[in-house]
């Protein structure tokens, strides 16, 4: 069964803190698919969004994470990878993006629809995503190495794309979340939203969960 999430609204969102992050509902991104390990990296997501843009950072438990790929629009599936597929106005427009990154932030940003070619985004600014990675860090509460990311989509980015998107309470948008490797010492592929899908195909807007922005009040 697709999944559901409300994505709460802070107006100070893009100044937040490791503090202020940790008071947020995670995501936990821990369907496997079509490979399955016994201990796959374990990954959380938190989101919020204001005014401006919606704000996400990723949590991933894993020791030592491969990162190969050094440059904006490479395979950084094949690295210890995290990925944001959006879908920003499904009853109208099967187009979404695919937000990937390496544990480096290094983006492979795409948009297209299930069946068609998709279109490599080359943003003339990435700095507008303020993609942050930070890999080796610990956590005292359960003992363990950990990378994180933060990734920020901007609303008038979306707009760009989607003219007629309004980023306004009650608004549903779909959507998934990934972690995966497919050229790490384990490679794995574990979401969200449940996949339906024989082979690896991350790919499936049918499978996308519904992501809702949530009260201003």
């Amino acid at each position: 069964m697709n999944k559901s999430y409300e994505i709460a609204y802070d107006e100070a969102a893009s100044d937040f803190d490791n503090a202020h992050w940790q008071q947020l509902t995670p995501v936990s991104v821990a369907h496997q698919q079509w490979l399955i390990l016994d201990h796959p990296p374990e990954t959380e997501v938190r989101t919020v969004y204001d005014a401006n843009a919606l704000h996400l950072q990723f949590r991933v438990f894993e020791i030592a994470p491969l990162i190969r790929h050094r440059y904006n629009g490479a395979p950084v599936y094949e690295d210890s990878c995290v990925e944001f597929f959006l879908q920003p106005l499904p009853l109208q427009d099967e187009r979404y993006f695919n937000f990937e990154l390496n544990a480096a932030g290094v983006l492979l940003l795409e948009i297209g629809e299930r069946g068609k070619v998709r279109k490599r985004i080359t943003a003339e600014d990435y700095g507008q995503f303020g993609i942050r990675s930070e890999v080796g860090l610990w956590d005292p509460v359960s003992s363990r190495m950990y990378w994180e990311l933060h990734l920020s989509v901007p609303f008038a980015f979306v707009q760009d794309w989607f003219p007629s998107f309004r980023a306004i309470p009650g608004v549903v948008m779909k959507g998934n979340f990934y972690k995966c490797g497919d050229l790490t010492p384990e490679p794995h592929y574990v979401s969200w939203s449940p996949v339906k899908s024989a082979t690896p195909d991350f790919h499936r807007s049918s499978s996308f969960g519904m992501l809702m922005l949530g009260s201003r009040n």
